[in-house]
């Protein structure tokens, strides 16, 4: 009876550290695999730091046991090192806000500023103070470009809305906004931006075929070079919270209502998954036309590890966390604690010197900043 039992844990334990096994190796696969085609894969991307969790618990569990088993999780564990490779960066936490006296470094700055309302409904008053606050953030960085996704301007700015008056008074007084969603009513327009203190000479929208939203870029005149900045909103989930509401309510009612509601926020999911992987096809190849030193900023709405982010981050652009950034690098409060999907890419005619994340409890996103040495 007793071996009867040991022999049934022993193969409980196996077939569990293969699945798992199997789960991260099919994550793993995503860079090579459009989501368009194999949406559901997709998925796994989202599980990658806790399936690593729970290959390295294997390891030890099978230290103490049996340890031949622990090749099982090691091998996984290496064949997957691509992708375990996104998700830390291990370099000086410390950010200097103190900008460099080298002519030749350029500060950037990206922010999902969410209209510069907030995180989360208030008055007007505090809303006002938060905005304020958003900027205040903005000038201490004194970053000489800012790339903004959800950037939203008022045709005839209320008291409090004039974002890109706001930015002009900052320092920023070139500027260029893609302008991808109108409120006719509020005569309110939203997308991306770029500003810059310096004269922007060249500018350009590339709409997506897949959504309203666009790849935006400008050519600066900075110093005695031209480079291009690139920023872009790639497709969000857009779950509400009135989704995971009727799906808590599902639950405790009956089965078909749960059904409905966990299908409404996965035909959601796959959607934005497909969408996202036909929009990273998009920019590439606007991305590696530039002649110019290039800097890509957005909100990718998608984690190191998956498609869109290899995509993006191509063969032989930097990713500047990774290269001098600390830690996981979060940059989205909602949700988990994992998802880092705002990030700074830079072509090969760049050093990242410095990069972090900035916290802020001002958007539902925080700021990513860099401090980049362009290569003679």
């Amino acid at each position: 009876m007793a071996f009867s039992f040991r022999k049934m844990s022993k193969r409980f334990f196996i077939s569990s550290n293969l699945l798992v096994s199997v789960l991260f190796l099919l994550a793993c696969l995503q860079p090579w695999l459009n989501p368009e085609s194999f949406w559901l894969i997709s998925f796994l991307s989202l599980t990658i730091p806790y399936l690593c969790v729970l290959l390295l618990l294997f390891v030890v569990f099978w230290f103490f046991f049996k340890i031949k088993y622990t090749l099982i999780s090691i091998i996984t564990l290496l064949l997957g090192w691509q992708q375990l490779s996104v998700l830390v960066a291990t370099h000086n936490p410390d950010f200097s806000k103190r900008k460099p006296a080298n002519t030749q470094q350029l500060r950037i700055f990206t922010w999902n500023v969410k209209a510069m309302k907030g995180n989360g409904a208030q008055d007007p008053k505090t809303l006002r103070e938060t905005t304020r606050n958003m900027y205040a953030l903005i000038k201490a960085y004194r970053a000489d470009v800012v790339c903004f996704q959800e950037f939203g301007q008022f045709d005839k700015p209320h008291e409090g809305h004039d974002n890109i008056q706001w930015m002009k008074e900052l320092g920023f007084p070139y500027y260029v906004m893609s302008k991808d969603y109108s409120r006719v009513a509020w005569k309110y327009t939203s997308g991306v931006a770029i500003f810059s203190r310096y004269p922007i000479v060249f500018k350009k929208r590339v709409p997506f075929t897949s959504s309203p939203e666009s790849l935006l870029f400008a050519d600066i005149a900075w110093k005695k070079d031209t480079i291009r900045i690139f920023t872009s909103h790639l497709q969000s989930f857009k779950l509400l919270g009135n989704d995971f509401a009727h799906l808590e309510q599902a639950a405790g009612n009956n089965s078909e209502e749960l059904v409905e509601a966990s299908s409404n926020i996965f035909q959601k999911m796959k959607r934005a998954f497909r969408n996202r992987g036909a929009q990273a096809d998009q920019i590439r190849p606007v991305l590696d036309s530039s002649h110019y030193p290039a800097i890509f900023c957005g909100d990718v709405n998608d984690v190191p590890g998956s498609y869109a982010y290899w995509q993006l981050r191509g063969s032989n652009w930097q990713d500047a966390f990774l290269k001098k950034g600390f830690g996981i690098g979060r940059t989205y409060m909602g949700l988990v604690p994992t998802l880092r999907i705002d990030y700074i890419f830079a072509n090969p005619k760049w050093e990242v010197t410095q990069c972090a994340t900035i916290p802020s409890n001002y958007s539902d996103h925080l700021p990513v900043v860099a401090d980049l040495q362009l290569l003679k």
